[in-house]
């Protein structure tokens, strides 16, 4: 069937074919990828022991697609009738077995669905048109106004919050287009528990951008400075305000999620252009999450405040690992543990601030980040 989008996709996943033989989500945006195969997991692996029907490959490691064929030929034993496999930045593989895959489609397993996710389709090649007509094409890509409104409507359910005419507009003006970043403000905005659980172009306008997420990114700065002791006295601040622990938590993730994006982006283009230099990518990376860079250390990225310096201390590795660090703080905060809550934002930050001696201190598996 035609090439659909991912927003569209996300939206109406109904409207597509639940089991194609061969799906392919090309495009730039890594977030939206992620939720398309998150809605093809939910949809096809439904069974108590889905994990026995599913599995992943690294596109760039030396899986043969003979392997993935006998993969997806073999019936699961356990959890259910469907067997998923998965190829991450198969861009390499699917040029390597491009013919190969073409075969597939004229005779694919009755029990597999295979999903291909690549950065580049060349949309006049034989391949594409092939899945056309027999598999899924789905484009990461960066939505319409209109189909990026009805998505955010979405979200906001999945939040438990609503919104009023017009709010989305605002927040758009306030943070850019970016599906993955208009995402997680929506999360955090939730978490302030806005009247009503309603969002208002005044609500947002109160509380994105305000003293209180500026502060939020100080208190961040020196944490990636390696600065722990200010970071913590900034904290003190904060709450001494009067704005409590789970507020002050939605507000660093808003920034932390920024840098893990940056994190990916970086990883991106770094595939893209390996003979740039990390400083390079990284300004790439920043700009593309809409990372703030302070005017007075803006043509000095080797000051201890330029992101660039930050993203470099934070490691590649933990910059990653971002977003479960969140999302085990914010478990802690409501009651996984029984911690104060201003210790477990202490945690957090000198998760931020530590560095990984034994290992050094990379944010590229190719080449060091020197301090």
């Amino acid at each position: 069937m035609p090439t659909t989008t991912a927003v569209d996709y996300l939206l109406k996943p109904q409207n597509f074919p639940e089991r194609p033989p061969v799906a392919i989500v090309f495009g730039d945006d890594a977030f939206l990828r992620a939720e398309v195969f998150k809605i093809f997991r939910g949809r096809i692996l439904t069974e108590e022991d889905a994990e026995f029907s599913y599995s992943e490959h690294d596109g760039n490691s030396d899986i043969r697609f003979a392997d993935v064929v006998l993969e997806l030929s073999s019936p699961p034993m356990f959890g259910g009738d469907v067997r998923l496999v998965r190829v991450t930045d198969a861009d390499r593989f699917v040029s390597t077995y491009r013919e190969e895959i073409r075969d597939y489609l004229k005779e694919p397993s009755k029990v597999g669905l295979l999903l291909l996710q690549v950065k580049t389709l060349i949309k006049t090649s034989n391949l594409y048109k092939d899945v056309d007509r027999s598999g899924l094409l789905i484009e990461a890509k960066q939505p319409d106004r209109t189909s990026l409104n009805e998505w955010l409507e979405t979200r906001c359910k999945i939040y438990n919050v609503s919104a009023v005419r017009g709010v989305f507009d605002s927040l758009i003006e306030l943070i850019g287009e970016e599906p993955g970043l208009l995402d997680s403000e929506i999360q955090r905005l939730a978490l302030l528990n806005p009247p009503d659980g309603k969002l208002t172009a005044e609500f947002v306008s109160r509380n994105v951008g305000s003293w209180r997420l500026q502060k939020a990114w100080d208190i961040i700065a020196q944490a990636l400075s390696g600065d722990f002791p200010t970071a913590v006295r900034q904290l003190d601040v904060l709450l001494a305000s009067g704005e409590q622990p789970i507020a002050v938590l939605a507000q660093m993730g808003a920034v932390l999620r920024k840098y893990w994006a940056a994190t990916v982006y970086y990883i991106d283009e770094e595939k893209r252009a390996p003979r740039q230099s990390a400083d390079d990518l990284l300004q790439k990376a920043l700009d593309r999450a809409k990372i703030f860079v302070p005017y007075k250390v803006k043509s000095n990225r080797a000051a201890k405040e330029h992101p660039i310096s930050q993203m470099k201390k934070l490691s590649r590795r933990r910059g990653l690992r971002l977003v479960n660090l969140l999302l085990q703080a914010d478990l802690d905060l409501k009651g996984g543990q029984r911690i104060d809550p201003r210790i477990v934002i202490e945690e957090l930050l000198a998760e931020l601030s530590s560095r990984d001696l034994r290992n050094g201190v990379y944010l590229s598996s190719k080449r060091p980040i020197q301090n």
